[in-house]
């Protein structure tokens, strides 16, 4: 599903025509007095912590003008939070629950209007209530820019999550999408997207 609010610039919708036209997402041991090495309490509880989170990898795509180094590493880190801070919030957290309120934080007033809308889609609240917990498997982004003056002037994230449903809902889903973003008011913005969402082996 595409949903694109109207861009605040020409140069943004010029941009995004762009890229949507050249773009086919230490172990423990156990006190003196304990030869054996890790305690049963500590044993234990490095089994309950299971492990460590998935991280989302991150990496530039396709880029259409000149980029800088230091530009790529920066643009990088400002759209894989606001990707971050949209899954963290759309996906993943505590279940069971039904407030997705703030999963869209990084986006313009009119997309996240429509990403709302699209709820089902663009967050798990159509099954946040029936859901026990939710854990990602894969995050991957790519990050696709036009570039003008050295700096981007536009984006096309392309993000990829892959998670495990656990709860009344259990079954595996992958969530394919193609953030458009746009620089505006000193950040970088979603103004529109294009998502699919499915069953994943």
């Amino acid at each position: 599903m595409r949903r694109l609010s109207r861009p605040t610039t020409r140069t943004a919708a010029a941009a995004a025509l762009t890229l949507l036209l050249g773009v086919p997402l230490s172990a423990c041991s156990g006190d003196a007095g304990d030869p054996g090495g890790e305690s049963p309490d500590a044993a234990a509880s490095a089994v309950s912590e299971g492990p460590p989170p998935v991280e989302t990898v991150a990496s530039i795509g396709e880029v259409t003008g000149r980029l800088t180094g230091l530009h790529r590493a920066r643009l990088t880190t400002r759209v894989s939070e606001i990707v971050d801070a949209w899954i963290d919030a759309a996906y993943l957290g505590d279940y069971p629950r039904t407030d997705f309120a703030d999963a869209f934080s990084g986006f313009s007033e009119g997309a996240a209007t429509d990403a709302r809308a699209d709820g089902a889609l663009m967050s798990n609240k159509a099954l946040g209530s029936d859901l026990d917990e939710v854990v990602a498997l894969q995050r991957r982004l790519t990050i696709d820019a036009l570039a003008s003056g050295g700096r981007a002037v536009g984006v096309t994230a392309r993000v990829v999550l892959t998670m495990r449903l656990g709860g009344e809902v259990n079954r595996k889903e992958r969530v394919a999408c193609s953030l458009f973003m746009t620089y505006r008011d000193g950040g970088w913005q979603v103004f529109g997207y294009d998502v699919t969402r499915g069953r994943a082996r």
